[in-house]
Protein backbone atom coordinates (compact mmCIF):
# COMPACT_ATOMS: atom_id res chain seq x y z
CA UNK A 1 0.00 0.00 0.00
CA UNK A 2 1.61 3.16 -1.02
CA UNK A 3 1.94 5.94 1.77
CA UNK A 4 0.27 9.76 1.39
CA UNK A 5 2.90 12.37 0.95
CA UNK A 6 1.75 13.82 4.30
CA UNK A 7 2.00 10.62 6.39
CA UNK A 8 5.75 10.11 4.62
CA UNK A 9 6.90 13.53 5.48
CA UNK A 10 6.00 13.27 8.90
CA UNK A 11 7.99 9.93 8.95
CA UNK A 12 10.83 11.76 7.38
CA UNK A 13 11.00 14.62 9.84
CA UNK A 14 10.87 12.13 12.47
CA UNK A 15 14.07 10.23 11.44
CA UNK A 16 15.59 13.70 11.27
CA UNK A 17 14.71 14.31 14.77
CA UNK A 18 16.23 10.88 15.71
CA UNK A 19 19.09 11.21 13.72
CA UNK A 20 20.15 14.81 15.79
CA UNK A 21 18.89 13.64 19.34
CA UNK A 22 21.78 11.14 19.12
CA UNK A 23 24.10 13.14 18.03
CA UNK A 24 24.95 11.80 14.50
CA UNK A 25 27.81 14.06 13.13
CA UNK A 26 27.20 15.54 9.98
CA UNK A 27 29.47 14.28 7.35
CA UNK A 28 32.95 16.52 7.31
CA UNK A 29 33.00 19.32 4.88
CA UNK A 30 35.95 19.50 2.95
CA UNK A 31 38.40 22.25 3.92
CA UNK A 32 38.76 25.79 2.30
CA UNK A 33 41.44 26.79 3.85
CA UNK A 34 41.93 28.82 7.12
CA UNK A 35 40.53 31.91 6.49
CA UNK A 36 37.22 30.16 4.62
CA UNK A 37 36.64 28.03 7.58
CA UNK A 38 36.99 29.85 10.89
CA UNK A 39 36.73 33.81 10.10
CA UNK A 40 35.13 34.74 6.90
CA UNK A 41 31.97 32.91 7.21
CA UNK A 42 28.18 33.23 7.38
CA UNK A 43 28.84 31.39 10.83
CA UNK A 44 30.83 34.31 12.35
CA UNK A 45 28.36 36.88 10.80
CA UNK A 46 25.24 35.63 12.21
CA UNK A 47 26.92 35.13 15.62
CA UNK A 48 28.23 39.40 15.41
CA UNK A 49 24.65 39.75 14.56
CA UNK A 50 23.31 38.02 17.50
CA UNK A 51 25.31 39.80 19.70
CA UNK A 52 24.66 43.24 18.19
CA UNK A 53 20.85 42.10 18.48
CA UNK A 54 21.22 41.25 22.12
CA UNK A 55 22.74 44.59 22.86
CA UNK A 56 20.00 46.35 21.08
CA UNK A 57 17.62 44.88 22.83
CA UNK A 58 18.89 45.81 25.94
CA UNK A 59 19.49 49.36 24.74
CA UNK A 60 16.19 50.32 23.46
CA UNK A 61 14.05 48.47 25.18
CA UNK A 62 11.82 49.73 28.26
CA UNK A 63 13.47 51.25 30.99
CA UNK A 64 16.75 49.90 29.74
CA UNK A 65 15.19 46.54 31.24
CA UNK A 66 14.97 46.89 35.04
CA UNK A 67 17.39 44.48 36.22
CA UNK A 68 20.49 46.04 34.77
CA UNK A 69 18.91 49.75 36.58
CA UNK A 70 20.93 48.89 39.87
CA UNK A 71 24.56 47.67 37.53
CA UNK A 72 23.68 51.22 35.41
CA UNK A 73 23.69 53.47 38.55
CA UNK A 74 26.69 52.56 39.77
CA UNK A 75 28.62 52.71 36.33
CA UNK A 76 26.88 56.12 34.72
CA UNK A 77 29.48 58.48 36.75
CA UNK A 78 32.42 56.84 36.39
CA UNK A 79 34.99 56.01 33.16
CA UNK A 80 37.95 54.09 33.11
CA UNK A 81 39.99 57.59 31.82
CA UNK A 82 39.41 59.28 35.10
CA UNK A 83 42.63 57.31 36.68
CA UNK A 84 44.37 59.19 34.19
CA UNK A 85 43.38 62.68 35.44
CA UNK A 86 43.20 61.13 39.29
CA UNK A 87 46.43 59.15 39.75
CA UNK A 88 48.62 59.17 36.36
CA UNK A 89 49.19 62.93 35.89
CA UNK A 90 48.82 63.80 39.87
CA UNK A 91 52.66 64.50 39.83
CA UNK A 92 54.00 64.58 36.79
CA UNK A 93 51.85 67.94 35.50
CA UNK A 94 53.41 71.24 36.16
CA UNK A 95 52.27 74.28 37.56
CA UNK A 96 50.57 76.62 34.70
CA UNK A 97 52.70 79.92 35.45
CA UNK A 98 49.91 81.63 33.66
CA UNK A 99 47.23 81.32 35.97
CA UNK A 100 47.05 83.14 39.28
CA UNK A 101 43.71 82.31 41.49
CA UNK A 102 42.44 84.45 44.02
CA UNK A 103 40.00 83.64 46.79
CA UNK A 104 37.54 86.11 46.35
CA UNK A 105 36.06 88.95 48.92
CA UNK A 106 33.16 88.45 50.69
CA UNK A 107 31.35 91.22 49.28
CA UNK A 108 31.49 93.63 45.59
CA UNK A 109 33.07 96.37 48.09
CA UNK A 110 35.94 94.07 49.15
CA UNK A 111 35.74 92.32 45.40
CA UNK A 112 36.31 96.07 44.05
CA UNK A 113 39.36 96.78 46.65
CA UNK A 114 40.62 93.17 45.21
CA UNK A 115 40.13 93.98 41.51
CA UNK A 116 41.44 97.69 41.88
CA UNK A 117 44.92 96.11 43.81
CA UNK A 118 45.05 93.73 40.54
CA UNK A 119 44.60 95.79 38.07
CA UNK A 120 47.90 98.18 39.57
CA UNK A 121 49.79 94.96 38.75
CA UNK A 122 48.89 95.05 34.87
CA UNK A 123 47.95 91.08 34.29
CA UNK A 124 46.73 90.46 30.78
CA UNK A 125 43.07 89.47 32.12
CA UNK A 126 41.21 89.40 35.42
CA UNK A 127 38.42 87.02 35.18
CA UNK A 128 35.62 87.68 38.45
CA UNK A 129 33.65 85.01 38.65
CA UNK A 130 30.80 85.95 40.88
CA UNK A 131 27.53 87.25 39.08
CA UNK A 132 27.00 91.36 39.10
CA UNK A 133 23.50 91.40 37.84
CA UNK A 134 22.18 93.90 40.38
CA UNK A 135 22.83 97.39 41.59
CA UNK A 136 23.92 97.70 45.01
CA UNK A 137 24.66 101.17 47.11
CA UNK A 138 25.91 103.98 44.47
CA UNK A 139 29.57 104.24 46.20
CA UNK A 140 29.84 100.19 45.75
CA UNK A 141 29.14 100.24 42.55
CA UNK A 142 31.36 103.20 41.60
CA UNK A 143 33.94 101.85 43.40
CA UNK A 144 33.56 98.79 41.38
CA UNK A 145 33.06 100.28 38.17
CA UNK A 146 36.42 102.37 38.86
CA UNK A 147 38.37 99.23 39.42
CA UNK A 148 37.50 97.23 36.54
CA UNK A 149 37.87 100.32 34.39
CA UNK A 150 41.35 100.28 35.52
CA UNK A 151 42.56 96.91 34.20
CA UNK A 152 43.16 95.87 30.63
CA UNK A 153 40.47 93.61 30.28
CA UNK A 154 37.98 92.07 32.62
CA UNK A 155 35.96 89.41 31.92
CA UNK A 156 32.59 88.51 34.18
CA UNK A 157 30.51 85.81 34.88
CA UNK A 158 26.68 85.16 34.17
CA UNK A 159 24.44 82.38 34.16
CA UNK A 160 22.26 80.64 31.65
CA UNK A 161 18.59 78.98 32.91
CA UNK A 162 15.60 77.84 31.01
CA UNK A 163 16.99 75.75 28.17
CA UNK A 164 14.68 74.79 24.78
CA UNK A 165 15.23 71.94 23.70
CA UNK A 166 16.60 71.23 19.85
CA UNK A 167 13.21 71.30 17.17
CA UNK A 168 13.63 71.11 13.12
CA UNK A 169 12.98 74.89 13.29
CA UNK A 170 14.98 76.58 16.03
CA UNK A 171 18.75 75.15 17.93
CA UNK A 172 19.21 74.35 21.79
CA UNK A 173 19.27 77.22 23.25
CA UNK A 174 18.74 79.36 26.70
CA UNK A 175 15.78 81.77 27.01
CA UNK A 176 17.08 83.32 30.73
CA UNK A 177 20.50 84.96 31.10
CA UNK A 178 21.44 86.45 34.73
CA UNK A 179 24.10 88.37 33.25
CA UNK A 180 26.15 91.62 34.48
CA UNK A 181 24.34 95.06 34.94
CA UNK A 182 24.71 97.06 32.07
CA UNK A 183 26.49 99.55 34.26
CA UNK A 184 29.16 97.18 34.18
CA UNK A 185 29.51 96.48 30.57
CA UNK A 186 32.29 98.77 29.92
CA UNK A 187 34.71 98.92 26.88
CA UNK A 188 37.12 96.73 28.46
CA UNK A 189 34.43 94.18 29.82
CA UNK A 190 32.85 91.49 28.53
CA UNK A 191 31.40 88.43 30.10
CA UNK A 192 30.84 84.37 29.55
CA UNK A 193 28.38 81.67 31.12
CA UNK A 194 29.72 79.73 33.67
CA UNK A 195 27.37 77.13 33.09
CA UNK A 196 29.36 73.55 33.22
CA UNK A 197 25.81 71.70 32.25
CA UNK A 198 22.48 72.58 30.22
CA UNK A 199 20.83 71.02 33.67
CA UNK A 200 21.71 73.97 35.66
CA UNK A 201 22.36 73.05 39.62
CA UNK A 202 21.66 69.67 39.02
CA UNK A 203 24.94 69.36 37.59
CA UNK A 204 26.77 69.74 41.11
CA UNK A 205 25.61 65.74 41.45
CA UNK A 206 27.33 65.11 38.39
CA UNK A 207 30.86 64.50 37.25
CA UNK A 208 32.07 67.23 35.03
CA UNK A 209 34.14 66.32 32.06
CA UNK A 210 33.24 68.45 29.33
CA UNK A 211 32.30 72.06 28.60
CA UNK A 212 30.28 73.35 25.86
CA UNK A 213 32.05 76.78 24.49
CA UNK A 214 29.59 77.95 22.98
CA UNK A 215 25.49 78.46 24.35
CA UNK A 216 22.60 80.19 22.59
CA UNK A 217 20.81 82.54 24.13
CA UNK A 218 17.14 84.23 23.33
CA UNK A 219 16.51 86.97 26.36
CA UNK A 220 15.22 90.21 26.32
CA UNK A 221 17.92 91.73 28.34
CA UNK A 222 20.82 91.14 25.48
CA UNK A 223 21.57 94.03 23.01
CA UNK A 224 21.33 91.78 20.46
CA UNK A 225 18.92 88.47 20.65
CA UNK A 226 19.23 84.93 20.12
CA UNK A 227 22.86 85.30 20.00
CA UNK A 228 25.49 83.00 21.69
CA UNK A 229 27.53 83.45 24.87
CA UNK A 230 31.15 82.44 25.16
CA UNK A 231 31.75 79.94 28.28
CA UNK A 232 33.39 82.01 30.63
CA UNK A 233 36.71 80.12 30.42
CA UNK A 234 36.86 80.60 26.95
CA UNK A 235 36.19 84.39 26.61
CA UNK A 236 39.14 84.59 29.26
CA UNK A 237 41.71 82.64 26.88
CA UNK A 238 40.68 84.46 24.25
CA UNK A 239 41.20 87.35 25.94
CA UNK A 240 44.78 86.15 26.57
CA UNK A 241 44.98 84.70 23.70
CA UNK A 242 42.81 85.83 20.62
CA UNK A 243 42.11 83.16 18.10
CA UNK A 244 41.26 80.04 20.58
CA UNK A 245 37.08 80.76 19.77
CA UNK A 246 38.25 80.44 15.92
CA UNK A 247 40.30 77.33 16.44
CA UNK A 248 37.51 75.64 18.48
CA UNK A 249 34.99 76.69 15.82
CA UNK A 250 37.13 74.95 13.18
CA UNK A 251 37.23 71.87 15.27
CA UNK A 252 33.63 72.01 15.22
CA UNK A 253 33.00 69.60 18.38
CA UNK A 254 29.80 70.84 20.41
CA UNK A 255 31.70 69.80 23.84
CA UNK A 256 34.79 69.87 24.52
CA UNK A 257 36.47 66.98 27.44
CA UNK A 258 38.58 69.02 30.07
CA UNK A 259 42.06 67.91 29.93
CA UNK A 260 42.50 68.15 33.72
CA UNK A 261 45.67 70.06 34.70
CA UNK A 262 44.75 69.13 38.56
CA UNK A 263 43.31 70.97 41.60
CA UNK A 264 44.31 74.71 42.85
CA UNK A 265 47.91 73.13 43.81
CA UNK A 266 48.34 72.88 40.12
CA UNK A 267 47.84 76.71 39.78
CA UNK A 268 49.27 79.76 41.30
CA UNK A 269 47.61 80.97 44.24
CA UNK A 270 48.11 84.24 45.98
CA UNK A 271 46.35 86.12 48.91
CA UNK A 272 45.28 89.67 48.50
CA UNK A 273 43.31 91.24 51.35
CA UNK A 274 40.86 93.86 50.32
CA UNK A 275 42.97 96.73 53.06
CA UNK A 276 46.18 95.60 51.70
CA UNK A 277 48.33 98.89 50.53
CA UNK A 278 48.65 98.70 46.50
CA UNK A 279 51.83 100.04 46.55
CA UNK A 280 52.69 96.75 49.23
CA UNK A 281 50.78 94.26 46.79
CA UNK A 282 52.50 95.66 44.00
CA UNK A 283 55.78 95.36 45.42
CA UNK A 284 55.17 91.43 46.46
CA UNK A 285 53.40 90.38 43.50
CA UNK A 286 53.65 92.65 40.75
CA UNK A 287 56.30 90.78 38.86
CA UNK A 288 54.67 87.76 38.90
CA UNK A 289 51.05 88.86 38.28
CA UNK A 290 52.07 91.07 34.72
CA UNK A 291 50.62 89.76 32.05
CA UNK A 292 49.17 86.99 33.59
CA UNK A 293 45.36 85.96 33.88
CA UNK A 294 43.90 86.74 37.74
CA UNK A 295 41.00 84.97 38.65
CA UNK A 296 39.07 85.43 41.28
CA UNK A 297 36.28 82.91 42.98
CA UNK A 298 35.18 80.98 45.60
CA UNK A 299 37.41 78.34 47.77
CA UNK A 300 35.67 78.34 51.22
CA UNK A 301 34.71 80.03 53.98
CA UNK A 302 37.12 80.15 55.17
CA UNK A 303 39.69 79.27 52.66
CA UNK A 304 39.86 75.86 51.50
CA UNK A 305 37.25 74.41 54.47
CA UNK A 306 36.66 71.11 53.25
CA UNK A 307 32.90 71.17 54.49
CA UNK A 308 32.12 73.91 52.40
CA UNK A 309 30.78 72.81 49.48
CA UNK A 310 29.18 75.58 47.56
CA UNK A 311 29.58 76.28 44.29
CA UNK A 312 32.25 72.66 44.07
CA UNK A 313 32.19 70.16 41.69
CA UNK A 314 32.62 66.35 41.25
CA UNK A 315 35.49 66.34 38.65
CA UNK A 316 37.75 63.31 37.38
CA UNK A 317 40.40 65.03 38.98
CA UNK A 318 39.10 63.45 42.65
CA UNK A 319 41.37 61.37 44.86
CA UNK A 320 38.57 59.19 45.11
CA UNK A 321 37.49 58.12 41.45
CA UNK A 322 35.12 55.75 42.35
CA UNK A 323 32.39 56.21 45.55
CA UNK A 324 32.34 60.14 45.99
CA UNK A 325 30.83 61.16 48.36
CA UNK A 326 31.72 65.04 49.07
CA UNK A 327 32.57 67.46 45.48
CA UNK A 328 36.31 67.64 44.95
CA UNK A 329 36.77 71.13 42.55
CA UNK A 330 35.41 74.95 43.43
CA UNK A 331 34.18 76.30 39.66
CA UNK A 332 36.80 78.78 39.67
CA UNK A 333 39.64 76.09 40.13
CA UNK A 334 37.44 74.08 36.96
CA UNK A 335 37.27 77.60 34.82
CA UNK A 336 41.27 76.90 35.87
CA UNK A 337 41.49 73.74 34.03
CA UNK A 338 39.64 74.93 31.05
CA UNK A 339 41.53 78.00 30.65
CA UNK A 340 45.14 75.83 31.32
CA UNK A 341 43.97 73.94 28.72
CA UNK A 342 42.86 76.25 25.95
CA UNK A 343 45.87 78.58 25.96
CA UNK A 344 48.26 75.64 25.87
CA UNK A 345 46.38 73.74 22.99
CA UNK A 346 46.17 70.90 24.69
CA UNK A 347 42.66 69.97 23.62
CA UNK A 348 41.49 66.12 23.58
CA UNK A 349 40.73 64.62 19.97
CA UNK A 350 37.65 62.43 20.43
CA UNK A 351 36.96 59.65 18.08
CA UNK A 352 33.85 60.01 16.24
CA UNK A 353 31.18 57.97 16.73
CA UNK A 354 30.77 56.33 13.48
CA UNK A 355 34.33 55.05 14.38
CA UNK A 356 33.13 53.65 17.72
CA UNK A 357 30.53 51.63 16.16
CA UNK A 358 33.24 50.27 13.21
CA UNK A 359 35.79 49.01 16.04
CA UNK A 360 32.91 47.57 17.93
CA UNK A 361 32.16 45.70 14.78
CA UNK A 362 35.33 44.95 13.71
CA UNK A 363 36.52 43.41 16.85
CA UNK A 364 33.16 41.44 17.36
CA UNK A 365 33.80 39.44 14.11
CA UNK A 366 37.15 38.52 14.95
CA UNK A 367 36.21 37.44 18.60
CA UNK A 368 33.49 35.12 17.27
CA UNK A 369 36.31 33.66 14.68
CA UNK A 370 38.54 33.21 17.45
CA UNK A 371 35.95 31.58 19.83
CA UNK A 372 34.73 29.27 16.48
CA UNK A 373 37.83 28.28 16.17
CA UNK A 374 38.90 27.69 19.58
CA UNK A 375 35.54 25.31 19.77
CA UNK A 376 36.99 23.60 17.11
CA UNK A 377 40.56 23.08 17.29
CA UNK A 378 40.93 23.24 21.45
CA UNK A 379 37.72 22.01 22.41
CA UNK A 380 39.30 21.53 26.24
CA UNK A 381 39.56 25.14 26.06
CA UNK A 382 36.08 26.05 24.78
CA UNK A 383 34.74 26.79 29.20
CA UNK A 384 36.84 29.37 32.04
CA UNK A 385 39.43 29.75 29.57
CA UNK A 386 37.25 31.74 26.94
CA UNK A 387 36.42 33.82 30.22
CA UNK A 388 40.18 34.41 30.57
CA UNK A 389 40.51 35.87 27.65
CA UNK A 390 37.80 38.28 27.59
CA UNK A 391 39.23 39.56 30.79
CA UNK A 392 42.48 40.08 28.71
CA UNK A 393 41.37 41.75 25.87
CA UNK A 394 39.35 44.10 27.97
CA UNK A 395 42.42 44.74 29.73
CA UNK A 396 43.91 45.42 26.93
CA UNK A 397 41.38 47.96 25.52
CA UNK A 398 41.20 49.63 28.90
CA UNK A 399 44.59 50.37 29.39
CA UNK A 400 45.06 51.40 25.51
CA UNK A 401 42.51 53.73 25.38
CA UNK A 402 43.83 55.31 28.98
CA UNK A 403 47.65 54.85 27.70
CA UNK A 404 46.52 56.95 24.32
CA UNK A 405 44.80 60.11 26.42
CA UNK A 406 47.36 60.02 29.09
CA UNK A 407 50.09 60.33 25.87
CA UNK A 408 48.15 61.25 22.85
CA UNK A 409 45.51 63.45 24.31
CA UNK A 410 43.27 61.39 22.41
CA UNK A 411 39.83 59.96 23.61
CA UNK A 412 38.87 56.61 22.48
CA UNK A 413 35.40 55.58 22.76
CA UNK A 414 35.13 52.28 24.01
CA UNK A 415 32.54 51.72 26.11
CA UNK A 416 30.31 49.63 23.50
CA UNK A 417 33.36 47.56 21.92
CA UNK A 418 33.81 46.92 25.82
CA UNK A 419 30.49 45.50 26.13
CA UNK A 420 31.05 43.20 23.29
CA UNK A 421 33.99 41.47 24.46
CA UNK A 422 32.48 40.75 27.64
CA UNK A 423 29.20 38.98 26.89
CA UNK A 424 30.68 37.25 23.02
CA UNK A 425 31.44 33.99 24.68
CA UNK A 426 28.06 33.83 26.21
CA UNK A 427 26.22 34.44 23.52
CA UNK A 428 27.77 32.71 20.77
CA UNK A 429 26.98 29.61 23.37
CA UNK A 430 23.45 30.69 23.29
CA UNK A 431 23.47 31.13 19.32
CA UNK A 432 24.69 27.73 18.87
CA UNK A 433 22.87 26.12 21.57
CA UNK A 434 19.78 27.74 20.46
CA UNK A 435 19.69 30.13 17.76
CA UNK A 436 21.32 28.04 14.80
CA UNK A 437 18.99 24.48 15.50
CA UNK A 438 15.69 27.28 15.96
CA UNK A 439 17.29 28.22 11.91
CA UNK A 440 17.79 24.38 11.35
CA UNK A 441 14.56 23.02 12.86
CA UNK A 442 12.51 26.00 10.57
CA UNK A 443 14.58 24.99 7.51
CA UNK A 444 13.43 21.38 7.75
CA UNK A 445 9.93 22.52 8.53
CA UNK A 446 9.89 24.14 5.17
CA UNK A 447 11.30 20.99 3.25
Amino acid sequence: MRLKWSTRRWAMQEVAKTVRSINVPPPKKPSQGFLRDFVFNMRNVYSTASIFGLVALIYFSPGNIEIFDPIQKALADFSFTDIVFADWRKESEPVDQNIIIVHVGKNRAEIAAQTKILAAMQPKVIGIDPIFSSEKEPEVDFAFMDAIQSAKNVVLSSQLSELQEKTKNSPERFRQIQAPHPKFRLPNVSFGHANFSTEGAAATSQTIREFEPQYNVLDSALSVKDTAINAFALEVAERFKPGIVKQLKERGEEKELINFRGGVNKFILIDIEPEMPIDSAVQMYGALVKDKIVLLGFMGQPFNNPTDIRNKFYTPASDQYVGKSVPDMYAIVLHANIISMLTTGELIDQMPDWLGYVLAIVVCFFNMALFHWITIKLPSFAGGEMKVIQLIQSGILVLGSMYALNSFDYQFEIALTLAIILISSDVMEIHESSVKRLIERLQDNRR
